[in-house]
C-alpha cells in the first residue's frame, strides 16, 4: 500500500473515530442529565479529553484531504496535521 494511501486510512479512521466518540459522549449527558457533568461523577473528563485530542489534530485538515484524493485524485499534502 503506498504511503499516500495508507494516509489516507488513517486520517479516515481518525476522524471516524472522532465523529463517534463526540456522539457517544453527548448523549451519555443526555441520558444522565446536566448533573453529570459534575466533577465528582468525572463523566466530563472523557469528553473534555476527546476534545482536546481533536483539536491539537484537527480532523477537518483530514477530511479535505481525503476528499481531495477521493474526487479529484490528489494525494495528501505533508503537513503539521498529516
Amino acid at each position: 500500500m503506498p504511503a499516500a494511501s495508507f494516509a489516507n486510512v488513517v486520517s479516515a479512521s481518525k476522524a471516524l473515530a472522532t465523529r463517534v466518540g463526540i456522539d457517544i459522549t453527548n448523549r451519555i449527558f443526555e441520558v444522565t442529565g446536566t448533573r453529570a457533568t459534575a466533577t465528582k461523577y468525572g463523566f466530563d473528563r472523557y469528553w473534555r479529553d476527546l476534545r482536546t485530542f481533536t483539536l491539537h489534530d484537527p480532523v477537518d485538515y483530514k477530511l479535505r484531504a481525503i476528499g481531495d484524493w477521493v474526487l479529484n485524485d490528489q494525494l495528501p499534502v505533508i503537513t503539521q496535521y498529516s
